[in-house]
């Protein structure tokens, strides 16, 4: 709510001549969207929560940067939510993908090894062989697959192994890779694996604001700008003058968004009070409602305001004007 208070000479004395007043308001309100609808928005975190890290290096040789394993949470199904773990194998420097390994698991015991401990990448559950040399691969794994929920902070373990080549002077090497991490285990194969934490974090709605100007509508008081002369031709600049008004008190709308002040295609956003005794005015904006769509409350963000013995405020040049501010 704003109230505004009105005292000046000016006023006072033009009340004592003509016992009336008449008065343009003009308002701009917010009217708050949301961007995007509240969800329970997936988190992929790597070695621990909050890292903010989504991908491991691909170490070939057990000391090549050779690209990278990344990780993304995806709506796999249009349905605005996260229902699935996008895995991607990229590579650099000239290496290329021939074939790749992959496991997770909520247990490092559940990780096919031999009796060495070493592991057995034949039996990991994804397997993509033949790739010819391909620089980027990416596979899809169902939230539902692995057992992961919004109930609990999940935390898994992942064994990423792919084979890579690299032409060098004129020859192929290939090389073993594995998403850098720690190794399984201290003698025999250098495989490595390393943690992915999968978050539900709870994330407040994006809002967006957009505005709109709104008027005060004083019914039978009230004449649209556009019935007057000096600014017909100007059609986009709709609203109302209101009055002249005897003293007393006064409740009129606010409309929003009355084009040519056309009240059908106006939204009614509040209601603007007036009380006028004793040569002075006071006036209250009180807002009300919400938008239709999304609920969210109208808010004022500018005031315009002009009381006066004319049916409009003048500019410098002493013109007839509805410009707000002026």
């Amino acid at each position: 709510m704003k109230t505004t208070n009105i005292f000046t000479g000016k006023i006072i004395l033009a009340l004592a001549v003509i016992t009336a007043i008449g008065f343009t308001s003009c308002s701009k309100l917010e009217n708050q969207l949301p961007l995007q609808e509240q969800d329970n928005s997936k988190a992929i975190h790597i070695g621990e929560i909050g890292s903010d890290v989504t991908g491991v290096s691909l170490i070939a040789g057990q000391n090549i940067d050779a690209g990278n394993v990344s990780f993304e949470d995806i709506d796999t199904d249009g349905n605005g939510e996260k229902d699935a773990l996008q895995v991607t194998y990229t590579t650099k420097d000239g290496w290329g993908l021939y074939d790749i390994h992959f496991w997770m698991g909520s247990s490092l015991s559940t990780l096919p090894t031999n009796k060495s401990g070493n592991p057995q990448i034949g039996l990991f559950p994804y397997k993509y062989t033949g790739l010819g040399g391909v620089t980027s691969y990416t596979f899809v794994i169902p939230f539902n697959v692995i057992g992961f929920n919004c109930d609990v902070v999940d935390n898994y373990y992942v064994a990423a192994h792919a084979v890579v080549k690299k032409m060098v002077n004129g020859s192929w090497v290939s090389e073993t890779g594995w998403g850098d991490g720690m190794r399984l285990v201290q003698k025999g194969s250098w495989a490595m694996y390393f943690k992915l934490y999968i978050t539900c974090d709870e994330e407040p709605p994006v809002v967006q604001t957009s505005t709109e100007t709104a008027f005060a509508y004083g019914n039978s008081y009230a004449g649209c700008f556009l019935s007057y002369s000096e600014f017909i031709s100007n059609p986009n600049r709709w609203g109302w003058t209101n009055g002249p008004l005897n003293e007393g008190d006064y409740t009129f709308p606010i409309y929003a968004g009355a084009g040519q002040c056309d009240l059908s295609k106006g939204t009614l956003v509040g209601q603007l009070s007036v009380s006028y005794h004793n040569g002075s005015a006071m006036v209250t904006y009180q807002m009300s409602g919400n938008n239709s769509q999304t609920g969210m409350p109208y808010v004022l963000d500018e005031i315009h305001l002009y009381v006066g013995s004319e049916v409009f405020p003048r500019n410098k040049q002493g013109d007839f004007t509805i410009a707000p501010g002026q």
